[in-house]
């Protein structure tokens, strides 16, 4: 029986080739201003078509990079612009919920710009650090800056990952009977951590708060 899983790389993989530079432009502007869009559905795999000889691994990470600092910038400038009331009351339709936006308050508060670079660097901050970072008024220069280096950094692990990884899963789900199993199980256990974590990441938000 084929896999599930093994036929979704493929089409994700495609998808990837048809849209080209400019759709992964495209996708990671908007990636940094949706939080439900996350690049690790997009750079892996165009790191997977680098592997293949489809694109230059260099010119994905740039332009992954390129675009991710405008969508940074933009989501900046909503968090300067409107400020945290009108975030807080609207946020859930760009995927940023209160509990979300308290602790990257947080985050931003105790790090400063440097937390704007890991922040941007690391999976579940990154797409919401943007928004405290422009609500309290960090200088924009030194916002892309950093933003922009978190971002490069991010970028380079996921298409490096997809370079070298993606290619190798191809052939184990090839290879291997019930995976598709195997990941059902894979993920609801990251799923599962995932929820703890947030769970966590709130108490602590909210006892700093208290």
């Amino acid at each position: 029986m084929p896999s599930l899983f093994l036929g979704l790389t493929e089409w994700i993989a495609a998808v990837v080739d048809t849209i080209g530079y400019p759709g992964i432009f495209a996708l990671m502007i908007i990636e940094g201003i949706l939080t439900p869009i996350p690049s690790e559905f997009i750079m892996p795999f165009a790191g997977y078509l680098a592997g293949q000889g489809r694109f230059d691994v260099v010119l994905v990470i740039a332009v992954g990079t390129a675009g991710a600092a405008i969508g940074n910038v933009v989501a900046y400038l909503i968090g300067k612009r409107l400020g945290r009331p009108l975030i807080s009351r609207y946020g859930r339709f760009i995927g940023l919920g209160e509990d979300d936006l308290r602790w990257a308050e947080s985050w931003f508060s105790q790090y400063g710009s440097f937390g704007v670079l890991l922040g941007h660097a690391v999976p579940g901050v990154r797409s919401i650090i943007s928004f405290p970072a422009g609500i309290g008024r960090m200088d924009l220069r030194r916002f892309v800056a950093f933003s922009t280096v978190g971002a490069a950094i991010w970028n380079t692990v996921l298409v490096v990952a997809g370079y070298y990884l993606l290619d190798r899963w191809t052939v184990f789900a090839e290879t291997t009977e019930n995976v598709d199993l195997y990941v059902v199980v894979g993920v609801l256990a990251v799923l599962i951590g995932y929820v703890y974590w947030r769970k966590a990441r709130l108490r602590a938000s909210e006892s700093g708060a208290s």
